[in-house]
């Protein structure tokens, strides 16, 4: 028996503007906070990063979701979308921000 048990997310107001502006549904991140793809801890912010795969105007892409958690709520800092997820990661973990957990 599967218990479903919803993420609580709430939102900073730079992360509210963006997940508008960026056409990103709150289903979305869900998905990808359930599931990611990789995670990483942002030296700078002193935030989680975790990379998940979405569709978006017919293109896949991978989003960029940064969080803190607290408790079960998870607070959205920002979230992305990139088309070359590689460059991006590569780029922040050879400079030291992003640290591969």
């Amino acid at each position: 028996m599967a218990v479903d048990i919803a993420l609580k997310l709430s939102f900073s107001k730079h992360a509210k503007e963006k997940v508008v502006e960026r056409q990103i549904a709150e289903e979305t991140l869900t998905a990808i906070l359930e599931n990611p793809q990789a995670r990483f801890y942002d030296t700078g912010s002193r935030a989680e990063v975790i990379v998940g795969e979405i569709s978006q105007q017919g293109l896949i892409l991978s989003l960029v979701v940064v969080f803190r958690r607290k408790g079960k709520v998870y607070h959205i800092i920002t979230a992305y979308p990139v088309k070359d997820v590689e460059v991006e990661v590569e780029r922040k973990v050879k400079i030291g921000r992003w640290v591969p957990i």
